[in-house]
């Protein structure tokens, strides 16, 4: 079946679907940009966080609640306009993407300038912006595939390093990142059904080392996502398992990631023709 406007449609939806249940996540946890309170900066290294950080932007929002509260709604409002406006212009609602790239760079970059999270865990606020950029059917194909290989690559390339780096031949690797992962909780929560649990997995190494090289192997079974898409459906459920026993295991959140999901469901639609294309942006 060849992708059609109305595939890019339910793709737009489900992603924000997708953005607007992590916003939920957020605003239930104390997590928005308005309710985390910025007062200490945490730079990173590279060349943008520091243009950024020269304009004093990041600093409007110390002490700044309404400052705060105006980039969320900003920011949030964004994909539902984008949405809407898609139904009836696709050129219109290419402006509308080209400024939520703006927008979810500054923000993502904002965010994590104050101690939360990396910024590489929400690469793809930015990735699907330029996605819906695109004006051409053909053009949106092409970008959806190129998010394909980027999820793959996200999972492959977390296996690979861990390869590279030899983690994998540490039979006390896992123990070990789980002592430090896990240090502050377990100092100040000895009782805790939790802590007993990851207490329990530090003292068998074994166990913990097992479910490190399943990790591994889980991630680099991604590379072969480069060759077929008979097995994105497999994916897909790998992709959410790994994200909730990354919750369960180690206590990290990388919900961020979810709309990486919808390149590989997808990823079965065909090419469209030239007469599809043209037939669908003529009637916009």
């Amino acid at each position: 079946m060849q992708l059609t406007f109305q595939h890019r449609k339910n793709i737009t939806g489900f992603y924000c679907i997708i953005f607007y249940l992590l916003m939920l996540h957020k605003w239930y946890n104390g997590l928005l940009f308005s309710s985390i309170k910025p007062f200490l900066f945490k730079p990173g290294y590279d060349l943008l966080t520091w243009l950024i950080m020269k304009t004093g932007l990041h600093q409007v929002f110390i002490n700044n609640q309404t400052a705060c509260v105006l980039f969320d709604v900003i920011f949030y409002s964004l994909p539902a306009i984008l949405y809407f406006i898609l139904q009836k212009s696709v050129k219109a609602s290419s402006f509308v993407a080209a400024l939520m790239l703006v927008t979810n760079f500054v923000y993502a970059l904002c965010f994590t300038l104050f101690p939360t999270h990396g910024f590489e865990g929400y690469i793809a606020w930015l990735l699907f912006p330029v996605l819906f950029m695109a004006i051409n059917l053909k053009s949106f194909y092409y970008l959806l595939n190129g998010l394909r290989y980027f999820s793959l690559f996200y999972f492959a390339s977390a296996g690979c390093w861990k390869v590279i780096e030899y983690g994998v031949f540490n039979f006390n690797q896992m123990s070990g990142v789980l002592l430090f992962q896990h240090k502050e909780y377990l100092v100040s929560s000895p009782n805790f059904w939790y802590t007993h649990f990851i207490y329990w997995l530090i003292n068998h190494p074994a166990i913990s080392y097992i479910l490190f090289v399943a990790a591994t192997a889980v991630e680099l079974s991604f590379v072969i996502g480069f060759l077929t898409k008979k097995f994105d459906r497999i994916f897909i459920a790998a992709f959410i398992l790994f994200l909730l026993f990354d919750v369960l295991i180690m206590r990290i959140h990388y919900w961020e990631a979810m709309p990486l999901l919808i390149p590989l469901f997808y990823s079965g639609y065909q090419l469209p023709t030239t007469n599809n294309a043209s037939i669908i942006q003529n009637s916009i």
